[in-house]
């Protein structure tokens, strides 16, 4: 029985080593004879148009990373601001009225508006003189109160001085040859109420307001000028002398 010899292990490997390369070389092989059949399917390309697709691809990889990354602002932004506050959101709702232009006024809203203030200060000063005239009335109504009643005995002496004022229409008129009036006093008095009793409302629609002492003070006043009065009526030289006579008079003796 022959003897058994060993193995040589560096012939080994270099068998192995030429297996391997052989099997590299065949692969290389069949991916190129691949390649060279997609060539040919798609037809020959020039080094420029290799070189166009390399460049599109690169050109769509960074459009591709850009439109990521202003995707994640976007979610980033819509994050916080949905983290934001409601006193946030209504302080922005003012600011853009606060930021609002003011309405355009018109030329016919401007003369209204001028109008309307004329008005307005005329009705001020209508007021303003009313109140003025009503006070002066009122202070003119007391100091004849008051001196009409500071004294009864010179009260008695005016009370005489209108008799003598009426006493003074019974006088006759020479040029005129009328007959003596036989009640002088009864028709000065029915006169007057006649006379008062028309002017009253008038003068309550004028000047509202006032006291009925105020009222009559001012009828006697009307009553003295006017043409209802008899003393205005008659003889000119007697009705001045009885007018004069009246003005001395106590007004309430008419009352």
């Amino acid at each position: 029985m022959p003897k058994k010899m060993g193995v040589n292990s560096k012939a080994e490997a270099a068998r192995e080593r030429r297996s391997a390369a052989e099997a590299d070389r065949r692969d290389r092989q069949e991916r190129a004879k691949e390649e060279q059949y997609w060539a040919e399917a798609e037809g020959p390309k020039s080094r420029a148009a290799r070189r166009r697709e390399e460049d599109a691809e690169k050109r769509a990889e960074a459009a591709a990373r850009k439109a990521e990354n202003r995707r994640l602002a976007e979610a980033e932004a819509a994050a916080a601001a949905a983290s934001a506050s409601a006193p946030s959101k209504a302080a922005a709702r003012k600011a853009s009225r606060v930021a609002a232009p003011p309405p355009k006024v018109t030329e016919a809203e401007l003369a209204r508006r001028r109008e309307d203030e004329r008005l307005r200060l005329e009705r001020e000063a209508e007021a303003a003189k009313k109140r003025a005239a009503r006070m002066a009335e009122e202070e003119e109504y007391e100091r004849v109160v008051l001196v009409a009643n500071t004294n009864r005995d010179d009260s008695i002496i005016e009370a005489r001085s209108v008799e003598e004022a009426i006493a003074r229409m019974s006088v006759v008129d020479p040029q005129a040859a009328l007959p003596a009036d036989k009640h002088p006093e009864r028709r000065l008095k029915s006169s007057f109420k006649a006379f008062e009793e028309a002017e009253l409302p008038k003068l309550k629609e004028e000047k509202p307001g006032l006291t009925l002492h105020q009222y009559k003070d001012m009828i006697w006043k009307l009553w003295k000028k006017s043409p209802d009065n008899p003393l205005n009526q008659i003889n000119p030289q007697a009705g001045l002398d009885a007018q004069q006579s009246l003005n001395q008079a106590d007004v309430q003796f008419l009352g």
